[in-house]
């Protein structure tokens, strides 16, 4: 039953929820084999798979969801109206506002009362949301879905695992010893110095974690000139943005490979790095990804910025279609010289709300910003950006012992090259950042109402 569930050592969701869904091992077991052969399919291939699914989705829901069937009609439209898949266009966004308001009617009526397992995000963007999926399969599709990115940074099914996210207690084992799970809410000095020790006693083969939680980890070890650990062959992180000044951090300090992954509690996205480049490769099996600017249009420019727009094909019993996640990317019309033939995107750029609001009502991308502090000063053991009031931006910072007066206007001054009059910035000092309450961390705290469609750029 252990080789069976593979996947519970390299997943994110490594306790007894996993284990709950051994009934659906079939599930699991169809869906890997599946992508074993569908991730070298050719672009021909993947656009008739996925307008196969897109066909189907839609007349499943028309069908079963009053609230698809009503749009529809309110269109005078029908499902077999949407012959291509930009064809889909024609039908409306679906956000978390309507979400809220449909819940009821977003349910799949031909599927039983007991398929129907709530879930809900955190509200770290200001609108927690309620939703359903359908009971163990979705958790027996994602153990498939992750079995297959671990496998492309070179993982084996006993290799140990340093698992640094958001718990309830400062450590615990799990798997018979063979997964560290390290809390992202208890990274105190006191207990780093412990963490590193139970790291060294495990010698893992990788870590998957928060970029925050490692990033703290490293800064840790850097200040008390500690070796990093030689059994580790990379690092997979997860749930928050990987910024680019992580990312080097963690390849110069550990000197392995990093890979991201991006998707989110909806299901209707999945993407992650390969072991050929940082590019995001979007699972065309999981669902249908659109790239739009802030009028709607599909993204086709090289480099240009986009909100992710994603129809899910495993949500048939709570269906998503061309759902606004509120996070953006990068668009790239490169291949990856892995072979695989996914839609890439060349970044994740965060969220709609990780923009800054100038004096000038110009929106600013926080990727711009979020580096400022650790490119001036190394004495910030963790910082914050805070923003109510356009043009105002509120720094708070964590100090080291070693932090003077001399940083604080190092600070000011690069943020004053940077970005001229268009901000004012004041500093406060605070004894910590706290995290979600699913143990994230967020670099910026914005609390300016921000569209997508509504930013003017800067």
């Amino acid at each position: 039953m252990v080789q069976m569930w593979d996947r519970v050592l390299t997943s994110y969701t490594l306790n007894s929820a996993a284990l709950k869904t051994i009934r659906y091992y079939g599930t699991y077991h169809k869906t890997f084999s599946f992508l074993k052969k569908s991730q070298w399919w050719s672009k021909n291939h993947i656009q008739e798979y996925q307008l196969e699914q897109m066909h189907s989705m839609l007349h499943h829901a028309y069908a079963h969801v009053p609230y698809y069937r009503k749009t529809f009609d309110s269109l005078s439209m029908k499902p077999k109206d949407i012959q291509s898949l930009s064809d889909v266009q024609q039908l409306p966004l679906l956000t978390k506002e309507i979400i809220q308001e449909n819940i009821s009617n977003l349910k799949a009526t031909n599927y039983p009362p007991s398929s129907f397992e709530l879930m809900n995000t955190g509200g770290s963007s200001g609108f927690p949301l309620e939703f359903y999926v359908e009971k163990g399969v979705w958790h027996a599709r994602t153990m498939a879905y992750t079995k297959l990115i671990n496998s492309w940074a070179g993982l084996r099914l006993l290799d140990r695992c340093v698992f640094m996210t958001g718990r309830d207690q400062p450590w615990k084992y799990q798997l018979f010893g063979r997964i560290l799970v390290l809390s992202s809410y208890y990274m105190t000095e006191e207990n780093l110095s412990a963490y590193v020790e139970k790291i060294r006693r495990l010698k893992p083969q990788y870590f998957l974690t928060y970029p925050s939680a490692m990033a703290l980890l490293i800064s840790y070890m850097r200040d008390h000139q500690l070796e990093m650990f030689p059994t580790v062959k990379t690092i997979i992180c997860h749930g928050e943005t990987l910024y680019d000044w992580q990312r080097e951090l963690f390849e110069e300090f550990c000197r392995v490979r990093v890979h991201d992954q991006y998707g989110h509690r909806e299901q209707t996205a999945l993407g992650a790095t390969c072991e050929c480049s940082n590019f995001y490769h979007m699972f065309p099996e999981f669902g249908y990804l659109e790239l739009i600017d802030e009028k709607g249009r599909p993204v086709t420019k090289e480099d240009a910025l986009g909100e992710i727009v994603a129809t899910g094909f495993h949500t048939t019993l709570f269906p998503f279609i061309r759902y606004k996640t509120g996070d953006l990317g990068v668009y790239t019309s490169q291949t990856c010289k892995c072979g695989r033939n996914y839609p890439l995107l060349k970044r994740i750029e965060g969220r709609v709300l990780d923009f800054v609001i100038s004096k000038n009502k110009r929106a600013m991308p926080f990727t711009r910003v979020q580096h400022l502090v650790g490119s001036v000063s190394h004495q910030v053991k963790e910082c914050q950006f805070y923003q109510e009031i356009e043009g105002e931006i509120v720094l708070k910072i964590v100090k080291k012992q070693l932090y003077t007066n001399r940083d604080t206007t190092a600070i000011k001054e690069k943020f004053s090259q940077m970005f001229g009059n268009e901000f004012n910035l004041t500093i406060r000092f605070v004894e910590k950042i706290p995290r979600t309450k699913r143990g994230k961390y967020q670099f910026l705290i914005q609390k300016l109402p921000i569209e997508f469609s509504s930013l003017h750029l800067l």
